[in-house]
């Protein structure tokens, strides 16, 4: 006798499954709420944590030191960042004191840091003017070849002035494509060298030409010395030579100007109306 076939309840086990479901999403549902409860907890606790830790006295800023500064005073390097004493130090953006700092010409790079519980230091690196030059209107160049600020009269920074360069002639980034610029600043660096013949104070105008190349003003009498183009370095031994035998005879204050274009022949000329040799060095052959 055959056995009779069993039929599954479709709808009960249909039940069960939309109950399940249910039963699920509640639970997701639930765990959800959870966690934005507790991410809502978190968030509110960190705000109530840095409100309590920026304004409470223990870390108001006691100690603020600045390095490197020579040009500009503390005061005036503080007043830029909008930094002050009690100011609490874990409300100080590094970042935006840094930008603010870096806004002024005179700093050429800054570092920024604090120290818990109450000190800022902060270590600027000064732009330092090694000549003015003429362009519109004079501009400091910087030691790395930089025109960065236009002069001021409250400036009050002595530098040689440098005339016959345009703004195109000028690139501190690729030097070796504008020989004038590149002469320019070989000459001011080595005039900084110690024991220089002409250190800055002495040297007062470098005027550049695409054909002549250099010729330098300085000393007493603001004499012309032609250096024309390259070999910068024997030409200041040269004229070490140079000064050092007029000095000795008491004709310095007489020259007009001294040519070392062929530093195998120097030729000197007087100031008017004063006589001189013409040509006082040749290398002897």
């Amino acid at each position: 006798m055959a056995r009779k076939r069993v039929r599954k309840n479709y709808y009960k086990n249909s039940l069960a499954k939309r109950t399940g479901r249910i039963i699920g999403r509640c639970v997701l549902s639930v765990k959800i709420l959870l966690l934005m409860t507790g991410i809502g907890g978190t968030s509110l606790l960190f705000i109530l944590a840095h409100d309590v830790l920026t304004q409470s006295s223990y870390f108001e800023a006691r100690t603020i030191t600045v390095e490197g500064n020579d040009r500009l005073s503390t005061e005036a390097i503080l007043k830029q960042g909008k930094i002050k004493p009690h100011d609490n130090i874990l409300e100080v953006n590094l970042r935006v004191l840094r930008d603010r700092l870096l806004a002024n010409p005179w700093i050429a790079a800054v570092e920024v840091e604090r120290e818990l519980p109450d000190t800022i230091h902060i270590r600027v690196r000064e732009r330092v003017p090694i000549a003015m030059v003429e362009l519109n209107r004079p501009y400091y160049l910087s030691e790395t070849g930089e025109i960065f600020k236009h002069v001021a009269p409250s400036d009050q920074t002595r530098a040689p002035v440098v005339t016959g360069l345009s703004l195109s002639d000028i690139d501190p980034s690729n030097p070796g494509r504008f020989p004038l610029f590149r002469a320019v600043m070989e000459v001011l660096h080595l005039s900084r060298l110690h024991g220089s013949i002409l250190p800055p104070h002495g040297l007062q105008r470098i005027h550049a030409d695409p054909e002549m190349g250099l010729t330098l003003f300085g000393f007493e009498n603001n004499m012309a010395v032609k250096f024309g183009f390259g070999g910068y370095e024997s030409k200041f031994n040269r004229l070490r030579d140079m000064i050092s035998y007029l000095r000795r005879g008491g004709q310095l204050l007489n020259v007009g100007s001294m040519d070392l274009n062929d530093l195998d022949r120097v030729v000197i000329r007087p100031s008017r109306g004063v006589s001189l040799l013409g040509v006082c060095y040749r290398k002897e052959t």
